[in-house]
């Protein structure tokens, strides 16, 4: 009787966490390099933090932290935030698409240095930047970081040792140049030569302001013009998808050099000129030179077009 309550136990529980929802990437976390495979015992040393570092109060290294994570049954998140701390090892696959389209980023941290530990990692899942705000882009994470990561922690499908998702978890400090990363509003390029530009236009990093100050959800009642630059498409605009919908998503930035691209502005799901159809890819390239016409909207801290947005100028000869 109690071998079949304790199997019963599990198979609720199975069901109950199994699960992992993911609204940022398409894949959940991948850490299948996580197998206890040695005894503790045989764990090389960490390597020693970096000269300087504070350590907060109860910061536990890898090791220590995958412990905690083995503690737990399949699915289950500790009540408590840890921090962790570890060196850089691996970014995941999809950390850059995350990082310019939701704001978090996806990787791996040891316990050493060297490679020595990497198949004895955290995987620091869905995370944001310095306080919890987003993060700006993908290279404010790199190998070799050392990082301080500040969340709760799962066993993801039993022996799969990461943060919480959804960013719940973010980096509370990192060696990394650019982790304070900070917007430079003088940073835009002169406008093409020749471009009448509407009155009122907006730069990216006005529309950004705006967004930030009506709070998440929200949208303005009013509408915008607002310029920039292309410099990503979405990741799932396609020539296929511009077609079959008669809209694109891509993201513009005040800059045409590069150097602005943490501070984007992204037209969702926009239409050509005069709101007429998109019919392919050809009409949104990187290095366009844009005006939109929109209402703006903080979406999840994410400023964007609100629905209905289009293109109202485009230097694309291919956009009539």
């Amino acid at each position: 009787m109690k071998k079949s309550i304790l199997l019963l136990t599990a198979a609720v529980a199975m069901v109950l966490f199994g699960c992992k929802e993911n609204p940022y990437i398409n894949a959940p976390g991948e850490n299948s390099k996580n197998l206890d495979s040695i005894p503790e015992m045989a764990y090389p040393d960490p390597t020693p933090d970096p000269e300087g570092v504070v350590l907060p109060e109860g910061c536990v290294n890898v090791y220590e932290a995958r412990r905690i994570c083995r503690d737990l049954y399949a699915g289950q998140v500790t009540k408590e935030k840890y921090y962790v701390k570890g060196w850089v090892t691996e970014i995941h696959a999809d950390h850059q698409d995350a990082v310019y389209e939701y704001g978090n980023g996806t990787f791996f941290i040891s316990a050493t240095n060297d490679g020595k530990t990497n198949k004895y990692s955290i995987e620091a899942y869905q995370v944001y930047g310095k306080d919890g705000q987003k993060l700006l882009i993908p290279e404010q994470v790199q190998i070799g970081d050392f990082v301080i990561i500040y969340g709760t922690l799962t066993n993801y499908d039993n022996r799969v040792y990461e943060t919480e998702g959804k960013g719940s978890a973010h980096i509370y400090y990192s060696t990394n140049e650019q982790f304070d990363l900070q917007p430079d509003p003088t940073n835009v390029s002169p406008d093409p030569e020749g471009v009448e530009i509407p009155e009122g236009c907006l730069n990216v990093y006005e529309a950004i302001h705006i967004c930030d100050s009506i709070g998440s959800g929200k949208a303005t009642a009013d509408e915008y013009y607002v310029k920039g630059w292309i410099f990503r498409l979405g990741s799932k605009t396609t020539d296929e998808d511009i077609k079959q919908y008669g809209n694109a998503t891509f993201f513009i930035t005040a800059a045409n050099d590069g150097t602005a691209n943490g501070f984007r502005f992204e037209a969702y799901q926009v239409k050509g000129k005069n709101k007429a159809r998109l019919t392919g890819i050809d009409q949104v390239r990187i290095g366009d030179f844009v005006i939109l016409r929109c209402k703006l909207k903080n979406y999840s801290g994410t400023p964007e077009t609100d629905n209905g947005g289009y293109i109202y100028y485009s230097t694309n000869e291919n956009i009539k």
